[in-house]
């Protein structure tokens, strides 16, 4: 299976994405170099034939590196890595073929030191996290990580009729009356549902992920295997297809908000008919970026995230019960200390 490394055109170094310059840069000659320049630079290179698999199972898979020649063993839905001997970034080039190339990716924009800055910012204001959690050798776990995600375009088509009743209580004299207006309501046409995302991937947590959304869909690119270069990536093991009934009711609930909002301002509505249909327009395959640490502690495991592009986090934080037992007795030694000099004093 065909492996890709991106090398500088000036000494042969490995290149990596840099968020913060949007652009591939040499670790080192400090060369800097676009995608498009970067395209022509490896047009104009000599093709290199692509060294083939070492070996695979059922569930990780072996390559060669282009730069070395050392083994390369990743899981199934890997596609980008790097190599654990030259540390130079390696990009799987066959798991980013046909069906499996992505359509789009929103870059990283966030760098690997302000994930790591808003990561102990974090951590050190909590009292009792093992300090071993925020560590030097613990900071080197966090990983540049694109996800796979399934983007839908959806037509929703409505048709709402029925009417809208305002009463008004009043008083003349003693006498009380209820004034009862209704107007009809007919709500007809189609609402345009765009990017419904939903992850791609099984084995990761969707529930972190949609915590530290959303993403600006504006920046998004076309996809080009240069921007991996540097970064953990993934390859989705989700078919759109069985997330098809997701989007189908993400899209419903949309539609239905805008509608039940447009006839918020009755007292009480009455619908004769309200036929609502969902049909998907279009699929997209993105990669969205994030900073993922993950920690075992006590028999669990602990992961920390950090939207690549926002900024956004979220994370869970252990329990020293060291730290938090020692912080026990420190409080009852006090409100001991505390007790018996008050009954000193009433002595």
């Amino acid at each position: 299976m065909a492996t890709a490394t991106y090398k500088c055109p000036n000494c042969g170094g490995g290149l990596k994405f840099e968020p913060e310059i949007q652009k591939l840069k040499c670790e080192f000659c400090l060369s800097e170099f676009t995608n498009e320049e970067m395209g022509k630079a490896t047009d104009a290179m000599e093709s290199k034939a692509d060294r083939e698999k070492v070996h695979e199972d059922a569930h990780l898979k072996g390559y060669t590196c282009d730069s070395c020649g050392a083994e390369v063993v990743t899981e199934e839905t890997t596609s980008a890595t790097f190599c654990y001997y030259c540390h130079n970034p390696v990009i799987l080039s066959d798991r980013l073929s046909g069906t499996f190339r992505p359509d789009k990716v929103i870059p990283f924009a966030y760098s690997r030191e302000k994930a790591e800055e808003t990561f102990l910012k974090w951590a050190k204001s909590k009292r009792y996290v093992p300090t071993e959690f925020y560590s030097g050798s613990q900071l080197e776990k966090i990983s540049g990580v694109y996800i796979p995600y399934w983007s839908a375009e959806a037509e929703a088509r409505v048709d709402y009729s029925g009417k809208g009743i305002n009463r008004r209580v009043y008083r003349a004299g003693n006498t009380e009356y209820t004034e009862v207006k209704e107007f009809g309501i007919e709500r007809h046409g189609k609402v345009d549902v765009q990017n419904i995302r939903e992850v791609a991937l099984k084995k990761i947590d969707k529930g972190l992920l949609d915590s530290i959304s959303p993403y600006d869909d504006r920046k998004a690119v076309e996809f080009e295997p240069s921007y991996l270069s540097g970064f953990l990536a993934e390859k989705y093991d989700i078919e759109k297809e069985s997330i098809q009934p997701t989007v189908r009711e993400r899209a419903e609930r949309y539609a239905e908000s805008l509608v039940q909002e447009s006839i918020s301002g009755f007292g009480s509505v009455q619908l004769h008919r309200k036929e609502l249909d969902v049909s998907i327009k279009d699929w997209d395959y993105t990669l969205l970026p994030a900073w993922i640490l993950t920690y075992f502690y006590g028999g669990r495991t602990y992961i920390f995230a950090v939207n690549g592009q926002t900024g956004n986090s979220y994370g869970e934080l252990p329990v020293d019960n060291r730290k938090l037992g020692l912080s026990s007795a420190a409080i009852g030694i006090g409100i001991l200390a505390l007790a018996l000099l008050g009954g000193a004093l009433i002595w």
